[in-house]
């Protein structure tokens, strides 16, 4: 266990369809340990994802969450505009 510093984000969804997809998505990345001073864990329940950040001090944890939340901001930006081709 890490712990120095810790977070918790839990983000909400329009539907549990979309925060499945985003969850597989993200979900890879909290497997594969890049640094040593950041743990990274995501969990899915109905339309919530939420991500549990243990880190080693506050500036390794400001810069995962700021990393998870760029891809988490993109991947839903592919997603919106899937859906919007698609219909």
């Amino acid at each position: 266990m890490i712990r120095g510093a810790y977070a918790t984000l839990r983000i909400k969804y329009p539907s549990e369809r979309e925060a499945e997809i985003i969850y597989k998505a993200i979900r890879p990345e909290t497997r594969v340990v890049l640094r040593y001073r950041t743990k990274v864990n995501v969990s899915r329940s109905g339309e919530y994802i939420t991500l549990t950040f243990e880190a080693k001090d506050t500036v390794a944890l400001r810069a995962s969450i700021n990393s998870y939340l760029s891809w988490i901001i993109s991947l839903k930006s592919i997603y919106d505009f899937l859906e919007k081709e698609t219909h």
